[in-house]
């Protein structure tokens, strides 16, 4: 089992001092770059720092709707083409959809519209990340966050809705915590646990405060989970509190990593 955290360009060197496997970068940290010289130039400083890029987050902004009556299907398409061919070229092997900005249904608006349009954005992911060998991860947001998808089983729903491999679910365990949804969904969703988040209380550090990591762990144990492990969380002291965050996962995963 590897573990890694979410973090920006600036924050990437901290990562293996920290004792991390792995990295994950936000999506527009490859798509802002206007120009592929750009690019060239953020590639070639991420790879420098000699951190693997196993995936990355937020892969659509806010400002980009995918659903209600503002959508700019022509401009989402681009957007999305630029993006997994750009996360390719640093070696991504998973990117998160979680966006509760970008997917947040207006007042007022059809549901079922709402969902057929998530659909459609999530099945073009999906055929970009099986062009370019990265699994898409849909990640249910609690009510905080967005409107739509707040439960494991209603974004399981979705994923087994579009049947296709490279769309699989992504378990956030501060989520989990935030809708009070019983780690116990984890055993029915199993099949389709694609990648995992974790922090802690006020998302924080993992090992900082009260969260069932020991339950937790087991229950990843009992449903064969063996993928990656990123932290997403805030952090006020980052390099004492990654390798704390490392140490503590690494500890409570040790008994229980089912490889």
């Amino acid at each position: 089992m590897e573990f890694g955290c979410c973090v920006s360009l600036e924050q990437l060197p901290y990562v293996r001092d920290g004792g991390f496997d792995f990295a994950e970068l936000p999506a527009a940290s490859v798509v802002s770059c206007p120009t592929e010289e750009e690019w060239r130039s953020v590639k070639e400083r991420v790879q420098a720092a000699g951190v693997p890029i196993r995936g990355f987050n937020v892969l659509l902004p806010g400002g980009i709707k995918v659903v209600g009556p503002e959508v700019d299907e022509d401009w989402v398409n681009a957007y999305l083409e630029q993006a997994f061919r750009r996360m390719a070229e640093l070696g991504a092997e998973h990117v998160s959809f979680g966006s509760g900005g970008s997917r947040a249904v207006p007042d007022g608006f059809d549901r079922q519209l709402a969902e057929d349009q998530l659909c459609n954005v999530l099945r073009r992911a999906a055929e970009l990340g099986e062009e370019y060998g990265i699994t898409v991860n849909l990640e249910f947001l609690n009510r905080g966050e967005t409107n739509f998808l707040n439960s494991l089983l209603e974004a399981q729903a979705l994923v087994q809705k579009l049947n296709h491999p490279r769309l699989r679910l992504l378990v956030d365990l501060y989520h989990i915590m935030k809708e009070q949804e019983p780690l116990s969904d984890l055993l029915t969703v199993a099949p389709d646990v694609g990648y995992v988040h974790v922090a802690d209380t006020d998302r924080r550090y993992p090992g900082s405060d009260a969260y069932p990591y020991i339950d937790f762990a087991a229950t990843l144990q009992t449903i064969e989970y063996n993928g990656p492990i990123s932290v997403e969380c805030v952090w006020t002291d980052m390099e004492r509190e990654m390798k704390q965050a490392a140490a503590f996962l690494r500890q409570t995963f040790k008994a229980r990593d089912v490889r």
